[in-house]
């Protein structure tokens, strides 16, 4: 790996959708990106500049094993993406136990993992950047639906806050950005199965009128994490097409 690349980048999530733009943006940024997944072909991917993982961001032993990997070959980190998330249509009452922790954790806990894991390493750089993907369902009501979806994503970004206030004294910035409905195979496949009405309906509670490409997400991923927001901790950023200024 090129060791005129110096920012190390952590991105979970990173198989395909907004995780994989994000990597791919980092690296246009000359950033040195660890890329993980739990989905087990991320490691037969191949990117210059690039290091891939397989990963599972609900536990902290799978966290301390790749921050041990991120120690050893870069003995630093300046950014971690918290990206990895999966949804489902439940309602309040359609939703069982088994889904609503199965999203907890993997939408909610492993904030708190990730955040946890990487505070030391960017401690000892006396700098950091954390951005954390929420949603704009967690901050709205949505269509009703997705119960567990949106109560996890509540809590990435009142996470985001809290640990915000916790560690600017440290240099430590922690954002979110939550995007509204994005191109990307896993939310498109969650509507086709809630059927037209629901895809007609985004539409027409976005003043945009569409959906918005990874691409668009990764940039703002990037600025959240970069140099020229040096300033900004604590801010969620909607990147919705106007969906929550209606």
């Amino acid at each position: 790996m090129s060791k005129n690349y110096q920012q190390v980048a952590l991105v979970t999530g990173a198989a395909r959708g907004i995780g994989e733009a994000t990597v791919e943006r980092f690296v246009e940024e000359g950033i040195n990106v660890v890329a993980t997944d739990i989905l087990p072909e991320i490691r037969h991917l191949k990117k210059a500049n690039v290091i891939f993982l397989t990963h599972d961001v609900s536990k902290a032993e799978s966290w301390a094993s790749i921050l041990g990997d991120v120690k050893n070959q870069f003995g630093r980190l300046d950014i971690l993406v918290n990206n990895a998330g999966i949804g489902t249509l439940p309602d309040v009452e359609e939703e069982e136990e088994r889904g609503w922790m199965e999203m907890l954790d993997t939408n909610a806990k492993s904030i708190w993992l990730g955040i946890k894991a990487v505070v030391p390493l960017m401690r000892s750089n006396k700098s950091g950047s954390i951005v954390n993907v929420s949603s704009i369902f967690g901050a709205s009501g949505g269509f009703g639906k997705s119960a567990a979806y949106h109560a996890s994503k509540g809590v990435v970004s009142a996470v985001t806050r809290n640990a915000a206030i916790r560690y600017a004294p440290e240099n430590i910035r922690v954002n979110a950005v939550s995007p509204g409905f994005v191109k990307v195979a896993r939310e498109e496949k969650t509507i086709e199965k809630a059927g037209d009405e629901m895809s007609q309906e985004i539409l027409f509670r976005t003043p945009m009128k569409r959906w918005a490409e990874p691409s668009e997400i990764a940039s703002t991923i990037n600025f959240l994490a970069g140099k020229d927001a040096t300033y900004i901790t604590g801010v969620e950023l909607f990147v919705d097409g106007g969906w929550m200024a209606t």
